[in-house]
């Protein structure tokens, strides 16, 4: 990751942690919040009664992308799960990303979303219980 890649990591990091915390005492959290940084922007939800942390929408500054900054993303969510027991990403327009979750062993989230929307998969991940 170039320098500009890993500012835009550490401050979407940051602020996963700032949302997370804030909600984690809730018994049913719920959020839509966009994540905004110079550098690119990142929309992310809880659903009500989802126990998943769901990356809806990403859009990152040329200067930035095929840098790893998403799978970075995705990897410290899951190494910091809070109260999640899973991440998603939703929606995804890039092949070559829906291809690598899929050989890491990422599921379709639904058999509807598998045989209608497979082009632009909704991927999930469910956390391992320690």
């Amino acid at each position: 990751m170039n320098s500009k890649a890993k500012q835009l990591f550490h401050y979407l990091c940051t602020q996963y942690d700032k949302l997370s915390e804030d909600l984690e005492s809730r018994p049913f959290p719920e959020f839509s919040e966009t994540i905004t940084h110079p550098l690119g922007h990142c929309f992310v939800r809880c659903a009500v009664g989802s126990q998943r942390f769901s990356i809806v929408s990403i859009n990152f500054d040329p200067s930035v992308r095929g840098q790893g900054v998403l799978t970075a993303f995705i990897n410290y969510v899951r190494n910091n799960p809070y109260h999640y027991q899973g991440v998603e990403v939703a929606i995804i327009e890039n092949t070559k990303l829906a291809k690598r979750l899929l050989s890491w062993g990422w599921e379709y989230k639904s058999w509807f979303s598998k045989l209608f929307f497979s082009k632009k998969p909704t991927l999930i991940k469910d956390f391992e219980c320690a």
